[in-house]
């Protein structure tokens, strides 16, 4: 069975094949802005938002990369926020609320 390091390593593997996507979109919708200039239609707005989900995909593989190296460099802390978060949500789930109580019907005994 893998250790908890060995499975955020693997995540370089999906960090790579977002780095691909993000080029694809971004590449794609310049070369689709370029090729497309001058004609009618121009597919203009759509190429733009090619090369705007490229953005997203390669801000959002930066910001997960972040975070895997935190998890990497604080394995042991993050392995008690989320115990204590696991905990918090079972004790959560146990504690009867007002809502849970069944009713009681004016005529019923």
């Amino acid at each position: 069975m893998p250790t908890a390091t060995q499975l955020l390593s693997y995540f370089n593997l999906f960090a790579g094949v977002l780095l691909v996507a993000s080029f694809i979109f971004f590449f794609g919708g310049f070369a689709m802005y370029l090729v497309r200039l001058g004609t009618w239609p121009t597919y203009r707005e759509e190429a733009v938002g090619y090369m705007k989900w490229g953005v997203a995909i390669l801000f959002s593989l930066v910001v997960l990369l972040a975070v895997q190296k935190f998890l990497l460099a604080h394995l042991n802390v993050f392995f008690i926020i989320l115990a204590l978060i696991v905990a918090g949500i079972v004790v959560w789930a146990f504690i009867p609320g007002e809502n849970n109580t069944p009713e009681k019907k004016p005529g019923a005994h």
